[in-house]
């Protein structure tokens, strides 16, 4: 070969190899087929082609070319030999032609080895992805941008019965006579359809009561829209769940709302005839001169005994409503005992039995909670200890700081102690033990009010019992630091005559109501009513200085009542008191919510009732 031809070869960035085709030689290489084959060119010269295209096929085909077959092949792709030893992956093809008066077979290649490289990665990727969309359990569906399916996974086709892809039919052409909400998901697609980088979810519903979310956003080459991407997923479960919760929901509120609407109407029913009991005992009591005044007392007492229990059983049901009310002051429990001691000196005196106080000297026991609920624990402790003690025993009320920061109130009996056993039922509610049970009155809930109600104010409620012993019973407080409490400066005011109008339909509470003020009050005039309407008449006649409303009349409620007193511009000035068997601290904050101006509730205890109705009278009486 001329040395015009072989700078021709080398100045070519393809790689060219001339074979002979009787022998299979190489008989010239240019620069570019060296580099790219790892030998020099004069290393190529004189090599057979076969130590470079060791394939079968290459074999096959210079062989055939050896025998004067047809040397003439076009970009096929094929590997050869580096002459370190690894193949390259090139494109080739091969010419015959004459040179010089000698036939040469002409090779030209390029190297492919990158592409291929891309090309296997690129196939790994698709199969990982299509390994991927068929091993999920959501639908996956490829739409072009009018919504023709390009692609769909296994899941897609089960889930709407599918038998193949069905590549030009329309996505919601197969979907549409499965769904209830058909229309709905037809406007989706349309909007979605409308703008297509849009991203966008809908919610599914089937009319064998499957649930679907679909999730949609667009298929882009680049930044260019090329159709969209669906996935669906099966979301029956979740919906089921959230529907089961929802009715769970709605029957807990109105279980909720039956037990408030009993407790308001058990209340009501219940205070509304002891009102008239304990109301005309007080009265005989009150009256020294009647002689019927020690059987007043017992009726006072026995009265006072059924409405605790009724109280202890409706103060539980409250608890369990979620509609006990709680007030949180900074409180000393050290004026809570010295109080339950003299509260309880009279029952124990009965009993025999000796009351004594251990508390810390000179040290105030200030704790976080409800002053009035606290002495009902305490005394809920102490009754329990003086009356299931035995003769001649003795009960200590006593105040402690634990090791954990709290102060322990805790009462001690020297009583016959309970059983380990029974200690597990103590404070389960209506659950009475021991071997006095039958021989002393209780409704068995004392226990399990008293740790709800320690509970609810962040204590905590214990026992210690040996048989033949005693017990300990103890409630334990956090710890808190007093803040400073302002000071109450009263008024006073002269006794004048005043005008009340009582609306009430029970006649023995009218009654009462008379009797009450003709003894204690004889200056306050009372003027009845049975009705709302008759109530709202005497109102704007007679334009009283209080109005003491019942909040369950025949004609109407009270607090419906109340509004119209408060629209009419005679009557809307006079303070208004409610007096009500509801007794739950929903129903009286409900009440001053409304605006009555105070709330007094059955049955009424005279010494408590006369005061607020002589503050909103703007008198203040001397005595009860």
């Amino acid at each position: 070969m001329t040395l015009l031809a072989q700078n021709l070869l080398d100045a070519c960035t393809t790689a060219i190899l001339a074979v002979t085709p009787h022998d299979l030689r190489i008989v010239s290489a240019n620069q570019a087929s060296a580099l790219l084959l790892g030998y020099t060119q004069q290393e190529l010269i004189g090599r057979s082609i076969l130590e470079i295209e060791t394939g079968i096929q290459e074999h096959f085909f210079w062989d055939d070319v050896q025998k004067g077959g047809n040397a003439h092949i076009s970009q096929l792709e094929t590997d050869y030999r580096h002459a370190q030893g690894y193949f390259l992956s090139v494109c080739k093809s091969v010419r015959s032609t004459t040179w010089e008066d000698q036939a040469l077979c002409v090779i030209s290649f390029y190297d492919i080895s990158q592409s291929k490289r891309l090309e296997r990665e690129s196939a790994l990727t698709a199969s990982l992805l299509f390994a991927t969309l068929e091993s999920t359990a959501d639908g996956i569906v490829v739409t072009d941008l009018d919504g023709h399916i390009r692609h769909c996974n296994a899941a897609m086709m089960q889930i709407w019965q599918w038998s193949d892809t069905r590549q030009s039919e329309a996505l919601f052409e197969w979907i549409k006579p499965q769904l209830k909400n058909a229309e709905d998901f037809q406007n989706w697609l349309d909007l979605l359809y409308s703008d297509p980088y849009l991203e966008s979810q809908f919610a599914a519903h089937l009319h064998d009561g499957r649930f679907y979310d679909f999730n949609s956003q667009a298929q882009r080459l680049g930044e260019a829209p090329e159709g969209r991407i669906f996935s669906v997923h099966d979301s029956t479960a979740i919906k089921t769940s959230e529907a089961a919760l929802r009715i769970a929901h709605q029957k807990a509120q109105a279980a909720s709302h039956a037990k408030s609407e009993f407790l308001s109407h058990m209340s009501h029913e219940l205070r509304t005839p002891l009102n008239a009991i304990l109301g005309f005992a007080q009265l005989i009591f009150i009256d020294t001169d009647n002689p019927q005044r020690l059987l007043g007392n017992y009726i006072i007492n026995a009265g006072q005994h059924l409405l605790d229990m009724i109280n202890e059983v409706l103060d539980l049901a409250s608890i369990e409503a979620g509609k006990l009310t709680l007030r949180h002051e900074t409180i000393d429990l050290a004026p809570i005992v010295r109080d339950c001691c003299e509260l309880m000196q009279n029952l124990a005196a009965e009993k025999n039995i000796q009351l004594f106080i251990d508390l810390p000297p000179n040290v105030s026991c200030w704790v976080e909670g409800d002053a009035r609920r606290i002495k009902q624990i305490l005394l809920n402790f102490t009754s329990n200890a003086v009356k299931y003690n035995r003769p001649a025993g003795s009960v200590t009320l006593s105040i402690s700081q634990t090791q954990s920061a709290n102060w322990r109130l805790m009462v001690s009996d020297t009583g016959y102690g309970i059983s380990e056993s029974d200690q597990a039922q103590l404070f389960m509610a209506f659950s009475r033990v021991g071997e006095q049970q039958e021989e002393i009155e209780g409704t068995g809930i004392g226990l399990a009010f008293t740790r709800k109600l320690a509970q609810l104010m962040q204590g905590t409620v214990g026992v210690k019992s040996t048989l033949n012993v005693g017990s300990d019973f103890w409630v334990d407080f956090p710890v808190v630091t007093p803040a400073a409490v302002p000071s109450i400066i009263s008024g006073s005011t002269e006794a004048k005559q005043r005008q009340i109008l009582y609306i009430e339909d029970d006649q023995l509470s009218q009654k009462l109501m008379s009797r009450i003020l003709e003894q204690q009050r004889a200056h306050y005039a009372l003027a009845l009513a049975s009705t709302a309407a008759e109530g709202l008449l005497l109102a704007q006649q007679q334009i009283p200085d209080l109005i003491l409303l019942d909040r369950h009349l025949p004609d109407a409620t009270g607090a419906s009542l109340l509004v119209q007193l408060r629209m009419d511009e005679t009557t809307r000035h006079i303070p208004v008191i409610a007096l009500s068997g509801d007794a739950l601290a929903e129903d009286i904050h409900q009440a001053i919510q409304l605006g009555f101006d105070a709330y007094l509730t059955k049955p009424l205890d005279i010494a408590k009732a006369l005061p607020i109705i002589d503050n909103a009278l703007g008198y203040i009486h001397k005595g009860i």
